[in-house]
């Protein structure tokens, strides 16, 4: 449905709409986008959070200004561009080591959780060749419970069992499988500092402090989670491989293909729009979020700082060093840096849709912008090399892809030169060089591409003349093609139950360290001992009671209102082109790009102000105004879906645009509501980082703030302590097996579409 465009001077007759779209405006312009101007303007300001603040953008010499006479007279003399010091926060972030060192951290761990895409992937794609609908349901059954739950539970059941040193089960396992010896070996080749090699004394392996090494510490912020498989990323890829017609897959047994045409072939290209949006939230989630490395490596980032990122950054130098200004700097920078990215990955996606001159000035722009990034970080010679390469791969007219890979590879290189950096910017490198667009101008006999087409097509000829015969029928699959078939589906099983064992390892641990005491849990820790301590969910029931209660009460009132205003907002926007939505959308996009944590400075200098610190109210407004922009973005294609003729029907017999809400719009959505609340819920109850920020009093925490209160005790009960995480997980897990169908209905329905 195209919304039907409304002049000024028809709309006296629809006036009422922009009731729809007000309690949105107000929301997100009281807590998005007024603490983001406050943040732009403070940023300017050497700024402890008071409200006594001093300029300090512009600093000059005070006594050429009496020499000159006046401020004028300076300005006009020239004097003043002499003594002038521009830059003020902005200059001291450009020159700190640090904060350029927090965002290579983000591009490493965001180049990892690419990676960790795979898994999740994959999984989905061996459910969805499984046959029998009630085996799939199955499968996704068994998925969602490890998978939803509250991510802060994971990180801290990793820190607390698998990242111990020593006795630690990633410890355990190395040493008893031996792989100890095998990084050992890595170790002295690659050149890793020694963190696995024996001790030069006594020859003896030490056991590998994971959390407690400065060398190791991002290592464990990478391996943390395995098998990485995420529920929405696989809810999400079986949704659109569902739409896959049965008849396809038949004619392509009918050929022949095998399981890695298929996937290339047929699976793939339909999930690659899908993978394009997990590839952008995961880039961006991974730069703007701090939960995760704050969770796992507490607020000073690991030993030395080592797995700081530019959000922690911010949150260290706002409330430990008490320079807000500082730290507003840091926020627009971040979000400078977010719109950037979307703004390269969107012409990544459109790249087929420029014209050539573009796309050669958007290939200078990026090969000048890792230029000047490599040189304010003391280029290598060696990474140096690359861009005289880069500067002819351009006037050869490259493919999109060369650039980018290789300028990150160069940069890969600069930043980190190690054994491992150098190999891996080398290969970025030679996979980025152009082969096909060098042997298609040298002409087509050479070109790789062109022979790989002709040696396909001769193979698939010779194959349908063989299965021919001269006319006769095909013939039936003899044994060895039965056997492979069996062992295919074997080993598709196969890899299922081992992620779906890998996945459910930490939800096994938590329950049966529930009900053990703590010498119990030394002596056996991965097994169930008697007698068991059912107590220690009494005691753990005890502790976060009140604060189970303070989750459920924000997360259902904020997704309540969420749901609410933002059903209303995608109303107004999809029913009417009326004068000024194109302007509150467009507000609306902008806060997509906007990271949240990046304002949460003045936010909290806002709250303040509204005397809303410690409350629950401020949890539950902040919720819902953060949740109205994807909220409005996934409702609206929903709503622009339904017919026009309803709308027509309901006009004609005289229905406000309240009534056609009514009768016609809320009926018809409660497959994508139950989508969109289930996610704006999860994602209310997994927040940790603002209630820790603005919350005081004990008796109002939301859970997973006292999860994390309980973890850094010094004294550890290990048994009250699962507990404790496993009665925050069941709510998620239930509310979320009891709404999957609705959940992957509404994805189906719309929630996805472009």
């Amino acid at each position: 449905m195209v919304p039907k465009e409304v002049k000024w001077g028809k709309i006296r007759h629809h006036w009422e709409i922009y009731f729809f779209i007000l309690p949105t405006l107000v929301l997100i312009g009281l807590f998005q986008y007024y603490p983001a101007a406050s943040g732009v303007l403070h940023s300017f300001f050497r700024w402890n959070g008071a409200d006594i603040s001093e300029f300090n953008f512009v600093q000059w010499d005070d006594a050429a200004v009496k020499s000159n006479g006046s401020f004028f007279k300076l300005v006009f003399s020239g004097e003043f561009w002499r003594t002038a010091q521009w830059g003020g926060n902005y200059k001291d972030l450009v020159t700190s080591s640090e904060f350029w060192n927090s965002f290579k951290v983000a591009f490493i761990l965001g180049g990892w959780n690419i990676v960790k895409m795979i898994p999740a992937l994959a999984v989905a794609v061996c459910i969805h060749r499984c046959k029998g609908e009630r085996t799939q349901f199955f499968y996704r059954l068994m998925f969602v419970i490890p998978m939803v739950i509250p991510g802060l539970v994971v990180v801290l059941i990793w820190r607390s069992f698998f990242f111990e040193a020593t006795s630690g089960y990633l410890n355990q396992f190395l040493f008893s499988t031996g792989l100890i010896h095998v990084l050992g070996y890595l170790d002295q080749t690659f050149g890793w500092g020694g963190v696995f090699a024996p001790d030069p004394v006594t020859g003896v392996l030490a056991m590998p402090a994971w959390l407690g090494d400065p060398r190791l510490i991002l290592t464990a912020c990478v391996i943390w989670g395995f098998p990485w498989v995420g529920s929405f990323a696989v809810l999400t890829h079986l949704a659109k491989l569902g739409g896959i017609e049965k008849q396809i897959y038949e004619s392509a047994e009918i050929d022949g293909v095998n399981w890695w045409t298929k996937f290339r072939h047929i699976e793939l290209p339909l999930i690659t729009g899908s993978l394009y949006i997990l590839l952008v939230f995961t880039i961006i989630g991974t730069i703007k979020d701090a939960g995760m490395v704050l969770a796992l490596a507490g607020f000073e980032g690991g030993p030395g700082g080592k797995v700081t990122v530019p959000a922690l950054f911010m949150l260290r130098k706002a409330f430990v060093d008490q320079r807000m200004g500082y730290a507003c700097a840091v926020g627009i920078i971040l979000t400078l840096v977010v719109m950037a990215l979307q703004k390269l990955t969107n012409l990544w996606i459109a790249w087929d849709t420029l014209k050539d001159w573009q796309r050669t000035v958007y290939r200078v722009v990026v090969l000048t912008a890792a230029a000047v990034l490599l040189a304010a970080r003391l280029m290598t010679p060696a990474a140096g090399a690359f861009f005289p390469l880069a500067l002819i791969l351009i006037v050869l007219g490259i493919p999109r892809r060369a650039t980018v890979i290789g300028a990150l590879a160069a940069c890969a290189w600069a930043y980190w030169d190690s054994p491992v950096a150098r190999f891996l910017a080398i290969a970025g490198i030679v996979a980025a060089l152009p082969y096909r667009a060098l042997f298609e101008r040298l002409g087509p006999a050479v070109s790789p591409a062109a022979w790989l087409r002709a040696a396909v097509e001769r193979r698939r000829e010779a194959r349908l003349r063989r299965r021919a015969g001269g006319g006769a029928s095909i013939r039936r699959p003899g044994w060895r093609e039965k056997g492979a078939a069996g062992l295919l589906r074997f080993n598709r099983h196969l890899a299922i139950w081992l992620v779906l064992a890998s996945a459910f390892l930490p939800v096994y641990l938590m329950f049966i360290v529930s009900v053990k005491t703590n010498q119990q849990f030394y002596e056996a820790p991965a097994v169930p001992t008697a007698p068991y301590q059912w107590e220690n969910w009494r005691a753990a029931w005890d502790s976060v009671r009140p604060n189970v209660a303070n989750s459920i009460f924000i997360s259902t009132s904020a997704t309540a209102l969420t749901l609410l205003f933002a059903l209303c907002g995608a109303y107004f926007f999809a029913r009417l082109k009326v004068p000024l939505s194109g302007v509150f959308w467009n507000a609306i996009l902008v806060l997509m790009m906007m990271p949240t944590i990046a304002n949460l400075v003045p936010l909290f200098r806002l709250l303040g102000t509204l005397n809303l610190l410690n409350t629950l109210t401020a949890l539950i407004m902040v919720g819902a105004s953060a949740g109205q922009v994807f909220a409005i973005f996934v409702l609206r294609n929903f709503v622009a879906d339904i017919p026009q003729d309803l709308f027509e029907a309901a006009e004609i017999d005289g229905a406000s645009h309240f009534t056609q809400m009514r009768t016609i719009v809320l009926p018809l959505s409660g497959p994508i509501l139950g989508t969109v609340g289930v996610m704006h819920f999860i994602t209310q109850w997994n927040d940790f980082v603002l209630p820790l920020i603005v919350m005081r009093d004990h008796a109002r925490l939301p859970v997973m703030v006292q999860l994390l209160r309980m973890a850094g005790e010094y004294i550890k009960l290990w048994g009250p302590l699962m507990a404790g995480y496993a009665l925050a997980s069941v709510p998620v897990v239930v509310l979320f097996v009891f709404s999957m169908k609705l959940f992957v209905r509404g994805m189906t329905e719309g929630a996805l579409k472009n």
